[in-house]
C-alpha cells in the first residue's frame, strides 16, 4: 500500500490533528523552508506532515482541515456544536492569551527564605532592599 501524507502549516491545526489521533509522519515529520524577505530578513516556514494511509484517516483529517479553515472566526464553524475541534481551538486560543499576559504583565518574583519564613520580592529589587526584607524575617 502506498503511503498517503498531508501537511499543514498552522501549528494549532497540527496540534489538533495529533489530538484527534492523526499520526505524524515518521520520516521528517516537520520540514522547514528558509527564505529571505525583501528586507533581507531570514524567514522560516514550517510544514507539519501527517500519515493518513490507514482507512478513514484521510477523510477525518480533511474534514478537520476544512472545518478549521472555515473557522477563522467562531461564527463560521460547520461541524456539530460539540465537535472536539471547537474545544481544542478554544483551548489553543486561550493558551495564546495566557502566554501574552505572561510576557507582558507578570513581574518575576524571587523567593527569600529564612528558617520557616518566606517572602517574595521583585526580581529587580536591589540587594539592599533584599537584605532589609530578609532582616525583617
Amino acid at each position: 500500500m502506498q503511503e498517503k501524507h498531508i501537511f499543514v502549516t498552522d501549528i494549532k491545526l497540527a496540534a489538533i490533528l495529533l489530538a484527534l489521533g492523526i499520526p505524524i509522519r515518521k520520516a521528517e515529520p516537520i520540514t522547514c523552508i528558509v527564505s529571505t524577505d525583501n528586507n533581507g530578513n531570514r524567514r522560516e516556514a514550517f510544514s507539519f506532515w501527517f500519515d493518513v494511509t490507514d482507512d478513514g484517516l484521510q477523510e477525518k483529517a480533511q474534514e478537520t482541515v476544512t472545518a478549521y479553515a472555515k473557522a477563522r472566526d467562531w461564527k463560521s464553524f460547520s461541524l456539530p456544536t460539540e465537535h472536539p475541534l471547537y474545544w481544542m481551538k478554544g483551548v489553543l486560543e486561550n493558551r495564546e492569551v495566557l502566554l501574552g499576559w505572561i510576557r507582558k504583565n507578570v513581574k518575576p518574583l524571587r523567593v527569600i527564605q529564612h528558617g520557616e519564613k518566606t517572602i517574595l520580592i521583585g526580581e529587580k529589587a536591589s540587594n539592599r532592599l533584599k537584605s532589609r526584607m530578609k532582616a525583617m524575617l
